[in-house]
């Protein structure tokens, strides 16, 4: 790892030492950093975002897969797609990360703690994802510790017409994937509908197994919007998905991990409707949520189980704009979760939080810009707290910004840590918050060629870590008394090789710790992508890629370090039509991510991507 690191640090070294003379470009605007449009360089805080044409380029694979190449984060599979993936913002899990779609929150409240599985989205599914780091509670509430992940599933449309999207592809493990979407807009009404199926025969869950675990998922999702006039605007979305899939197991008696035909069939549901109101200086958005998810674990060893869960999520966020120089973003939500299953006393639990928050946007001067944001939310489990952030952005010279950032978050533990009782795990009612406190410094420049560097420094402290607990029977969770640090740096990099060549990269460092010294598992030291896309002339086009990455530990052992390499070739047939071939794992690379649980080998895929 210590020579791939050199070799990024030599070519960053190698980009043009003289800046651009004219102004960075201004025009990627974000929501997600400031809860109104901004844009990003104008936030302070460390955001990525990731478009339709991205994901176009990257091959259809997991949205999970393509999001491991961004900076600071990682991602664990256990298995083929459809089984668990945990997903990490600088070493905090999916429990850390709040998940939107379409607006729509999609934590699932009936896990051990609720956190959002991207195990069955594909990228197919997705038109653009926004991606913040750092502690967010002050603005998105609980459990936005790590991060937020904001998606969109449908493009909009600049003018009136319609766009038809089909993707048809078929690979190694007979894996297949079927896609349509349509968007179409027409005065003032806009409409898009996109339908995926997706199956594989799959590999086994467990590495040394020999019985194939397979997968197979529906999504279907809608979105609408309709300017009632030039002041109101009223909509909604919606979107259903199956996924079934099957995983292994530790029998008893002697609970070691093997083969077994276990199932698990999932099915999420969600719905919003939304209005929008300009009134001037002021701009209103008021929307209602609702998302419910079932799980049907049919366990050869454990028997069978039901999970059911759902949320309701209430919202009302206005921005008022005093000045050019001074805006005030505010608003109030409401959520109430609820888990229903036989796993939980009584089988049935829910719990409410009221939130209520305020920010304040100054530019000072020209290329200053300042955020303050306080929040307050009530838990009816346990109270009030009070969460804020601070963000800044110099821009110290045309092409060179300068941003840092403080926030504080927290994580109301869920309703199975509380109350869960499996027999040998039981959860524990005296459990209390985590509470967190965000720290990053960053600087982005563009130089003479239109390459771009981003660098920051980040550091999060969590105080009261939930954990696992095995030596009490049962098992159970406790609060581990101090403070657990995860902290580290983070490279990124895009640079024009030449007019039809394009190199892009990421580098994250990360030491993630428990309060007494150990490493938090599961999170790799060192990780590194990189990403070469080509235009090779007569229509075709080349892409390879690599992600890298060392230094993690899981049950006390280290796990392995591993390279793994793609490579994509397409041929442009016309009108937005094109033929493509992409080979994962290039080099039939054997290696686990999580101990004992086995990994993708090599596998060849073809498709046809369509626009019209």
């Amino acid at each position: 790892m210590q020579r791939l690191s050199v070799s990024l640090i030599a070519l960053l070294a190698a980009l043009p030492a003289h800046a651009q003379t004219s102004d960075i470009s201004l025009d990627e605007i974000v929501v997600t950093a400031n809860r109104t449009a901004v844009d990003s360089q104008k936030t302070g805080v460390s955001v990525s975002v990731v478009d339709q044409d991205d994901l176009r380029q990257a091959g259809n694979e997991t949205l999970a897969s393509y999001l491991n190449r961004l900076p600071g984060v990682t991602v664990t599979t256990q298995g083929p797609v459809g089984t668990t993936t945990n997903l990490r913002i600088r070493g905090a899990d999916r429990r850390y990360i709040a998940v939107f779609i379409d607006g729509i929150r999609v934590t699932d409240p009936t896990q051990t703690e609720t956190a959002y599985d991207f195990g069955s989205l594909l990228a197919v599914d997705v038109a653009r994802i926004e991606l913040l780091r750092g502690s967010q509670s002050a603005l998105w509430g609980g459990s936005a510790v790590g991060g937020v992940i904001n998606i969109t599933t449908h493009e909009r449309l600049e003018e009136d017409g319609q766009k038809q999207n089909l993707l048809a592809e078929y690979g190694s493990d007979n894996t297949a994937i079927l896609s349509y979407g349509l968007t179409r807009r027409q005065g003032r009404l806009e409409t898009a509908f996109s339908a995926t199926r997706y199956q594989t025969d799959g590999f086994s869950v467990f590495a040394g197994g020999t019985e194939a675990d397979a997968s197979d998922a529906t999504r279907l999702s809608f979105s609408a919007r309709y300017a009632v006039s030039d002041t109101l605007s009223i909509g909604g979305a919606a979107f259903t998905q199956e996924t079934q899939s099957d995983f292994d197991g530790f029998p008893a008696p002697l609970f070691l991990f093997t083969d077994l035909p276990n199932t698990e069939t999932k099915n999420e549901y969600g719905a919003r409707v939304f209005a929008e109101l300009d009134m001037g200086q002021t701009q209103h958005l008021f929307d209602l949520s609702y998302f419910r998810v079932t799980r049907d674990v049919r366990d050869v060893d454990q028997g069978n189980s039901f999970f059911a869960g759902d949320r309701w999520a209430l919202g009302w966020n206005a921005t008022t704009s005093a000045s050019d120089a001074l805006s005030f973003v505010y608003g109030l939500d409401a959520m109430q979760e609820g888990a229903d299953y036989t796993r939980i006393p009584g089988g049935t639990r829910d719990t409410t939080t009221i939130g209520a928050f305020g920010q304040v946007l100054w530019s000072p001067s020209d290329g200053v810009d300042l955020s303050a944001t306080l929040r307050v939310d009530k838990h009816s489990e346990f109270g009030n707290f009070t969460t804020g952030r601070i963000a800044a952005s110099w821009r110290v010279a045309p092409s060179t910004v300068l941003r840092a950032s403080i926030g504080t978050g927290f994580r109301a533990p869920s309703i199975d840590e509380l109350y869960g009782d499996y027999g040998f795990f039981i959860g524990n009612p005296n459990l209390t918050p985590e509470q967190s406190d965000s720290f990053e410094i960053g600087i982005d420049q563009d130089f003479a060629n239109d390459a771009t560097l981003s660098a920051t420094l980040f550091r999060l402290e969590t105080d009261n870590l939930v954990t696992y607990d095995p030596t009490p029977f049962p098992n159970t969770l406790v609060n581990l008394p101090g403070t657990s640090v995860r902290q580290g740096v983070e490279l990124g990099i895009d640079v024009p090789i030449t007019s039809t060549i394009t190199l892009n990269g990421a580098y994250t460092y990360t030491d993630a710790r428990r309060p007494d010294g150990r490493l938090l598992p599961r999170v790799p030291r060192n990780q590194l992508s990189f990403n070469l896309d080509a235009e090779l002339g007569g229509g075709w086009r080349g892409g390879f890629g690599l992600v890298h990455a060392s230094g993690a530990e899981d049950g006390g052992a280290d796990s392995d370090a591993y390279t793994v390499y793609r490579a994509q070739v397409g041929y442009d047939l016309g009108q937005d039509r094109e033929l493509y071939l992409r080979v994962e794992n290039l080099t039939d690379e054997v290696y686990e991510i999580v101990n004992g649980f086995a990994t993708p080998r090599r596998s060849i895929h073809a498709g046809l991507r369509a626009s019209f």
